[in-house]
């Protein structure tokens, strides 16, 4: 059926600058997410991925009328790619009520026996599953990359929120895994975005990629598409090793993005893209992005529709016509077809046709 346009859920405010620590902490808007993907090695130079998300979802009139602040709903997501094994490892938590912070960062979430915390000198994370569980602290090095420049972005019928990144953060700790306890460190790329927007299903989505080169720059780059499944918008960010950032996309030929691959969930049966080539020809920047691990869907989510697919992937081009290398990650979501509501299965299943003659 056609999928309707959303209400707009109020007039489009006009963006304020930024504060830390202040805005490193959770804000009063309908969604709210602090995103965590990194890149590890053990002590024998085994590599790993993991990406660890909590979503905040707020709705004040909720809170409001019940008076005890069950408006207010976490859920957290936690993924882990063991690269020699091709093993991935994925679980989610979830809880419900307000989690008052003691500080104007992120004094700390617990989401079930999960947790988070984050300010402008230290970010903390405990996550994990069964035989697995990962704890790490990372340590920002450089001031925030507010993408499109002040960090605010808004879209034509989903709302708008603000999205900034810490794309390289050196961290370190422990990795428990299958009986046997690693010390693991690497480096990992925060995206904390929040606002008054929506996350639309199948087919509206989004294909985001954050890339730290080995030459110290990194790259974020998202393409979304609209109600239609058509693409609506392709931008992004270049940022220097000193941190500072460069919006791209918004002029024609700034920014490319071709996929060249597909792979089909054996889980959902859903297609997902699985390689891309991407090119900025202002940076004589040329590369190549392809999963080390096919299957990195992450299935522990509700509804299913919102089902994604979040992993590690190796990156290799040349830029100004020398090899160049790194390390990314990739999000993809509404893939995954959503399934009819269970009320309408129901009512479906409980009608009776009468005949008489």
């Amino acid at each position: 059926m056609p999928v309707p346009t959303p209400a707009a859920v109020a007039p489009t405010p006009a963006p304020v600058p930024l504060e830390f620590p202040q805005d490193e902490g959770p804000h009063e808007n309908r969604l709210e997410w602090w995103y965590y993907s990194g890149h590890l090695q053990d002590e024998a130079g085994d590599e790993y991925g993991f990406h660890f998300v909590v979503f905040q979802s707020l709705d004040p009139l909720a809170s409001r009328d019940l008076g005890n602040g069950l408006g207010t709903a976490y859920a957290a997501q936690f993924g882990l790619t063991s690269v020699g094994s091709g093993r991935h490892i994925q679980d989610a938590r979830f809880s419900r009520g307000e989690q008052p912070q003691s500080g104007p960062a992120l004094s700390g979430f617990q989401v079930a026996d999960w947790s988070l915390s984050a300010n402008p000198d230290l970010h903390a994370i405990d996550a994990g599953t069964d035989g697995v569980r990962l704890s790490l602290s990372m340590t920002p090095t450089n001031p925030p990359a507010l993408h499109n420049q002040i960090g605010w972005l808004a879209g034509p019928t989903t709302g708008w929120t603000y999205y900034y990144s810490r794309p390289r953060m050196p961290a370190e700790g422990t990795l428990e895994l299958d009986g046997q306890r690693f010390t693991v460190s690497g480096d990992v790329w925060m995206d904390h975005q929040w606002g008054e927007f929506f996350v639309l299903g199948n087919p509206a989505g989004w294909q985001w990629f954050g890339i730290q080169l080995d030459d110290g720059t990194e790259l974020m780059v998202t393409q979304t598409r609209n109600v239609d499944g058509d693409i609506d918008a392709l931008y992004g960010s270049f940022i220097e090793m000193d941190g500072s950032l460069k919006s791209i996309g918004s002029n024609p030929g700034e920014l490319e993005l071709t996929t060249e691959e597909f792979w089909t969930s054996p889980h959902t049966g859903a297609e997902y893209p699985s390689g891309w080539v991407i090119r900025l020809p202002e940076e004589e920047l040329h590369i190549e992005i392809y999963p080390v691990v096919d299957d990195q869907e992450i299935i522990s989510t509700r509804p299913e529709s919102a089902i994604y697919w979040e992993g590690k992937v190796s990156i290799n081009g040349t830029q100004a016509g020398s090899p160049i290398t790194g390390d990314g990650f990739v999000e993809l979501t509404g893939y995954v077809l959503p399934e009819p509501l269970p009320w309408r299965i129901l009512s479906m299943a409980d009608r009776r046709v009468e005949v008489t003659e």
